[in-house]
């Protein structure tokens, strides 16, 4: 849930901070100069606060806190499968983000883009419903839920081929690494509350192989969430614009 929240996020303003036709507050890096990398860094970092704050003309409403109205996704990895949705969810933190550095990559008729980041905290809470089964065992309740992050880092894998002075992204691949994860939620198995608690503390004392073992299908469903994302919005801005 989390990190496919701060995924879509974060290719909405990767986007909006590329689109120099849209006379955004962004600085322009032309990449024959020998600071380019370190210019796309500083464009990122310096527009951010202006996204955090939403912009209005965009359509585009405030990242922090960041919104998310309802949402549901299905698991099915190892031995977890569920299906959950989640309403009227409030995340928190994203002002916070710190960009580290951008490697672009251009050939004649491709581009990949690769950004690293940083977010200290990030905390998100909402109203969750789900069903489904963790081995043998039943999963099946609604309520309330939250989740604090602490010491995320992850890399934005963005590529796909140039023509026409359009930029098709074939792949948004994202592997966010967490320091530290807690995890709480109110009835996962129908208002039995010993086996609520069991849950709980199996989770927050097993969270980082649980994580592993989910994140390749967190993954995948980033990238082609993502990529769908990305291209509506890059097919209307001109890439020798956008990275002259």
């Amino acid at each position: 849930m989390s990190f496919y929240t701060l995924a879509v996020y974060c290719a909405t303003v990767f986007v909006l901070v590329a689109a120099q036709d849209l006379e955004l507050p962004v600085q322009t890096c032309k990449r024959d100069a020998s600071d380019y990398t370190s210019c796309l860094r500083l464009a990122m970092q310096e527009a951010w606060p202006t996204f955090i704050a939403g912009i209005p003309e965009l359509d585009m409403a405030p990242l922090d806190p960041y919104f998310l109205e309802y949402q549901n996704t299905v698991y099915e990895t190892g031995d977890l499968r569920a299906d959950i949705t989640v309403k009227n969810v409030n995340i928190y933190g994203l002002a916070k983000i710190n960009f580290l550095a951008v490697r672009p990559h251009h050939s004649d008729d491709s581009f990949h883009l690769e950004v690293d980041l940083e977010l200290p905290k990030m905390l998100i809470e909402g109203n969750f419903k789900a069903e489904g089964a963790y081995g043998v065992l039943t999963i099946g309740g609604e309520g309330f839920f939250n989740i604090s992050l602490e010491d995320i880092k992850d890399t934005w894998s963005i590529e796909g081929p140039v023509a026409s002075d359009r930029w098709t992204i074939e792949h948004f691949r994202l592997n966010p690494e967490i320091g530290k994860m807690e995890v709480w939620f109110s009835d996962m198995f129908n208002g039995n509350e010993q086996l609520n608690s069991m849950a709980l503390k199996f989770i927050n004392e097993n969270w980082p192989s649980l994580y592993r073992e989910m994140l390749p299908f967190l993954s995948q469903n980033l990238d082609n969430y993502l990529t769908e994302t990305a291209n509506r919005l890059m097919s209307k801005i001109s890439f020798s614009k956008t990275f002259p």
